[in-house]
């Protein structure tokens, strides 16, 4: 996730002006606090610092200079303390946008993006306009996992700014984790197009996987690695795309890559069992798959990996309870039906397995025309990321 926030928005060490324009200038204002001031504006938070420690004794606190040592000791990446200044700062002005702004990029950097959200959310009630403001709320609920209002808060922030790259990479990589592949891929490539990281590179692999567009999955996190070789998590994205193409043997080898890294790497574990299991190789299966389901506990993935393995041990009672957790959870779970439909002909439940059959046949079709549909897209992504003036609209279907 750190790997996101830096991809999106380098802004985010950023200060901004706290707005002490509005406060009444004092008339007789402490030497040190002008210097301080001086210092701060060229640049120099350690002598402003300095400068406004002597000052604070020497008159009342006022908004400005609160809200300038916090802007000193965010600049000397002390944020604790950057907060504890801004909050009294805000105590003497509660509902000063730019400086709940600057308490919210301290929060940020104290990867709290829930209080970071709040000030960001105050500081828009005070400056409705501020897309900076809004793009920073959009990253904090992508990091909290709040995909919709990160995509809703990303979109208004690129219908204002078209040409904002790292609106568009927000927007796209929300829309993906959704799994909206089709808008998501344009998106992704419209900001590698100005901005050419391995994090957009990755995270467009992924897109592709979500459209089953291996060959192209592959290539995206080649070139991420080719950046910046030994990233987190590329061995298993590329094992997962090796997988896809059915190159086996070279998907083991990333995935014990991968594991060499981060032992507890889940997908490595899963994609090892469930490739050991297609394998027959099945106490390898079992103990990998062991692992993933410690990872992430109830995953229907792994589960649909152990319903197949009782499906092997005719216990075909296990494998209807699994497979009908998974479909609770997941009803568009494709290969669980399949799975379901072959459990009921096993019990002799001949209705339901004709139900099930049909529903299957009945999904696999939807799914094809959906396939076909975002493999368009992304083969006209990829033609017109080379054409000038190319900007996808945020909102297409």
């Amino acid at each position: 996730m750190a790997a996101m926030r830096a991809a999106l928005l380098p802004l985010t060490a950023l200060l901004v002006s706290s707005g002490s324009s509005l406060v009444p200038a004092q008339t007789k204002e402490p030497p040190s606090c002008v210097i301080g001031d001086r210092a701060l504006a060229q640049g120099q938070p350690q002598l402003a610092l300095e400068e406004y420690e002597k000052c604070l004794p020497e008159a009342p606190p006022t908004f400005k200079t609160l809200s300038n040592l916090g802007m000193a000791y965010a600049g000397l990446s002390q944020f604790d303390q950057a907060i504890r200044f801004y909050g009294q700062a805000l105590a003497l002005d509660p509902g000063n946008p730019p400086v709940r702004l600057n308490l919210g990029l301290a929060y940020m950097k104290t990867n709290r993006p829930e209080q970071a959200a709040r000030e960001f959310a105050r500081s828009l009630m005070g400056d409705p306009g501020n897309m900076r403001a809004l793009e920073l709320l959009a990253v904090c609920h992508f990091q909290l996992k709040d995909f919709e209002l990160a995509a809703y808060e990303a979109e208004q922030v690129l219908k204002a700014e078209p040409k904002e790259s790292s609106a568009a990479f927000l927007l796209g990589s929300s829309l993906l984790r959704l799994g909206i592949y089709k808008p998501a891929i344009p998106l992704i490539y419209s900001s590698i197009e100005k901005s050419d990281t391995p994090e957009a590179h990755q995270v467009l692999g992924q897109a592709f996987l979500g459209v089953k567009v291996y060959r192209q999955a592959l290539k995206e996190f080649q070139q991420a690695e080719r950046l910046v070789p030994d990233r987190a998590e590329i061995h298993s994205q590329l094992g997962t795309a090796h997988a896809g193409l059915g190159e086996t043997d070279k998907a083991i080898a990333e995935f014990e890559k991968e594991l060499e890294k981060d032992p507890n790497n889940f997908d490595a574990n899963y994609y090892l069992g469930r490739l050991n299991r297609l394998s027959n190789n099945m106490d390898a299966a079992r103990k990998y798959l062991a692992k993933a389901d410690g990872l992430r506990p109830g995953d229907p993935s792994v589960a649909y990996e152990y319903a197949v393995l009782a499906m092997g041990d005719h216990d075909y009672a296990q494998a209807e309870s699994l497979l009908l957790k998974i479909i609770q959870e997941l009803p568009d779970y494709l290969d669980a039906h399949v799975l379901l439909a072959e459990v009921y002909f096993h019990l002799h439940r001949t209705t339901d397995g004709r139900r099930e059959k049909a529903l299957v046949e009945a999904m696999k079709s939807a799914e094809q025309v959906r396939l076909e549909a975002e493999g368009k897209a992304v083969e006209e992504a990829y033609q017109n990321r080379t054409k000038p003036n190319s900007s996808p609209h945020p909102g297409s279907p």
